[in-house]
């Protein structure tokens, strides 16, 4: 199979629940380390999923439980892979003082104090931010952010060094730096959706330049301070950054909008 059918394939298999892995059950290793090009990709399937949802639940529930089990939903389509990510993340960093205790902290599979609060605060914020604006800004906001945090949360490939030796890696998670063309490609998946809302509402013109913005500027700082504690990052790291660069997109974009 192409590369470059195969690696959009592997990183809806490792993103997402779908079964794809039984429709196409020979996909290489190597693909699989390329995942993190197409995550922009998958974030098209999950962030259209969330939006779509709550679009749909919205025509009959009010907005705060639409938006609640649209998030829900997503949760459910991604496996909790970038939640945990995110539990572990603030778990390692909350609870560790040196870099030996972080990752050995965010290696053990049990949530702890600051992990659960993290969650809390995310998911609350997160629904309270859809729920306030119009169903439709929500789902739109949603579709935009959702590729663009996983394009933003992917470029700690280019800046930073895996943290870890791969023997203690929980799943050998050492991607390999991305190459200019595999940036391009990324970038492009994560665009599309940003471009297409401002063609189609000029209205939201504002915000979502203000959401990307923000989110880069999470980025960077969320990035130092890795490299600062840990040297670099984890697979942990990657869903991390995801959620709270985009949970500042729809911070700054509902602020933007209002």
């Amino acid at each position: 199979m192409n590369k470059n059918i195969e690696r959009p394939i592997a990183a809806l298999t490792m993103f997402t629940k779908l079964p794809l892995w039984k429709i196409f059950p020979n996909i290489s290793g190597e693909s699989y380390r390329h995942v993190v090009t197409w995550w922009p990709f998958a974030g098209w399937i999950t962030g259209v999923f969330c939006g779509g949802l709550y679009l749909l639940l919205s025509l009959r529930l009010p907005s705060f439980p639409s938006a609640f089990l649209a998030i829900g939903g997503r949760l459910l389509l991604s496996g909790g892979y970038h939640e945990d990510g995110l539990a572990d993340f603030f778990d390692g960093f909350g609870g560790g003082t040196s870099k030996e205790k972080i990752l050995t902290i965010m290696k053990d599979s049990h949530i702890g104090t600051y992990g659960v609060i993290a969650l809390i605060i995310f998911i609350g914020t997160f629904v309270s931010l859809m729920s306030s604006l119009p169903p439709y800004i929500g789902a739109l906001m949603i579709i935009c952010a959702d590729p663009w945090s996983k394009f933003c949360s992917g470029r700690m490939l280019s800046f930073l060094e895996y943290a870890r030796k791969d023997a203690t890696a929980k799943n050998l998670a050492a991607y390999p730096r991305p190459t200019a063309p595999d940036t391009c490609i990324a970038l492009c998946f994560a665009a599309i959706p940003i471009i297409l809302t401002c063609i189609y509402l000029s209205q939201l013109v504002i915000p979502v330049i203000c959401g990307v913005i923000v989110s880069c500027i999470t980025t960077a700082f969320l990035l130092i301070f890795m490299k600062k504690k840990i040297g670099g990052y984890t697979g942990d790291c990657c869903g991390a950054v995801y959620l709270i660069a985009e949970l500042a997109f729809c911070l700054f974009f509902t602020i933007s909008y209002q």
